[in-house]
């Protein structure tokens, strides 16, 4: 088995643009009120809460208010990120968090399975824009299944698989 290296990785990765481009699709959004974990350089939405913010004690509800929050979260500790959107979406948050398919793990059990709705996403994504500039001969793909969660008051939950390519062109 290769070693695993948690926390050790890279966390700051931008979210594929087409990916994001088939989630808006799919909410029937122009844009994301804001980016509940980013930075300068990787932020999706015109407001985002960066490291030093501290995302995870800011009032997400009223970030949200009238639209969506988008969260890509640092992979290697999720179950705050989890905990905080089932919980402020209890409140009246409206979230979509893109996070590895970790089904059997006690995070999702706890706040993932009982709170969002899951889908799971056909077709791996590629976390590097600029991949072919830096010689890949083809996308390096992220090598663990992904799924979309959907965090709201109105306790919409259930999963799928969805084959989110072929939303990139629907709109």
């Amino acid at each position: 088995m290769p070693k695993q290296r948690p926390g050790l990785s890279k966390q700051d990765y931008c979210t594929p643009k087409e990916f994001l481009k088939a989630i808006k699709n799919r909410l029937h959004i122009e844009e994301f009120k804001v980016d509940l974990a980013a930075d300068d350089s990787n932020t999706v939405a015109p407001t985002w809460f960066t490291e030093e913010c501290n995302s995870l004690v800011q009032d997400w509800v009223a970030a949200t208010k009238g639209g969506w929050g988008f969260l890509n979260p640092p992979f290697a500790d999720i179950e705050p990120w989890v905990k905080k959107a089932a919980e402020e979406s209890w409140n009246g948050a409206h979230v979509v968090m893109l996070v590895p398919a970790s089904v059997g793990s006690n995070w999702w059990r706890e706040w993932v399975e009982p709170q969002a709705y899951q889908s799971y996403l056909n077709g791996r994504l590629c976390f590097i824009p600029n991949w072919k500039e830096l010689g890949y001969k083809s996308a390096p793909l992220y090598p663990k299944d992904c799924a979309l969660l959907l965090y709201t008051p109105w306790g919409f939950l259930g999963h799928e698989i969805w084959r989110w390519s072929n939303s990139v062109e629907a709109k």
